[in-house]
């Protein structure tokens, strides 16, 4: 039985869909563990299959992720908390939030 010849950071970054230098950088920053071999960095497959499985989502992670009691209103909460922190606030109508001066402008 042979081993899996390690990957190359081009070779990973093709299988991958990224850049080589990121790969590189996942290197360095201990993300990826691999080896030397003179300048040459290679990634063992079993980190490559063991970096895969940790960092792939599973198909069913929404769906439990609702059956540890989250409900559809805190959901809503956090993408709205998510949006204000990313300078991403998502528009809120002046109806709502409004004085009534700002209500009648925005109706008509």
């Amino acid at each position: 039985m042979t081993a899996a010849r390690p990957y190359s950071p081009e070779t990973l970054a093709a299988r991958w869909g990224c850049s080589a230098e990121k790969v590189r950088l996942m290197y360095h920053a201990g993300e990826l563990a691999g080896f030397r071999l003179g300048k040459l960095i290679r990634i063992p497959a079993a980190e490559v299959d063991r970096y895969e499985c940790q960092n792939t989502p599973s198909h069913g992670t929404e769906i439990s992720s609702q059956s540890h009691g989250e409900s559809r209103d805190e959901n809503t909460r956090e993408e709205s908390r998510l949006a204000r922190l990313t300078n991403d606030e998502p528009k809120q109508s002046a109806g709502r939030f409004g004085n009534a001066s700002t209500q009648r402008k925005a109706t008509g």
